[in-house]
């Protein structure tokens, strides 16, 4: 049996529709609809046609779809032109681009050198 590889991706087809937990190492893509939680120590990737109702944490984040709740995200979260994010981000840092939907509240940690 062969160790996981860091470029390991899950992912989930637009006809894709899961209620539950996701919890994996890896990265993942989402181009179907997610109704729970998801928690990934990779990459979460939602795609256009992607669409999350629940509570996210992840390693980084591009989103390009659409989210209803709450993300924890370690690294970069990046919202693409013409996505929809409803909820609070808690992240390190993020890029919200133009014609992006952003509606809630961001915190980030401040560094030792904004002291």
């Amino acid at each position: 049996m062969s160790s996981k590889s860091s470029s390991e991706l899950t992912h989930l087809s637009t006809s894709t529709v899961i209620e539950g937990t996701i919890d994996l190492e890896n990265d993942i893509r989402i181009a179907g609809s997610v109704v729970g939680k998801i928690s990934t120590r990779g990459t979460l990737i939602v795609e256009q046609t992607g669409k999350i109702k629940g509570e996210i944490k992840a390693n980084a984040a591009t989103i390009a779809g659409k989210i209803q709740g709450n993300i924890e995200c370690d690294g970069l979260m990046t919202l693409e032109s013409r996505s929809c994010f409803v909820g609070d981000i808690k992240t390190r840092q993020i890029v919200i681009n133009e014609n992006a939907e952003f509606q809630g509240n961001c915190a980030m940690p401040i560094s030792a050198a904004g002291e």
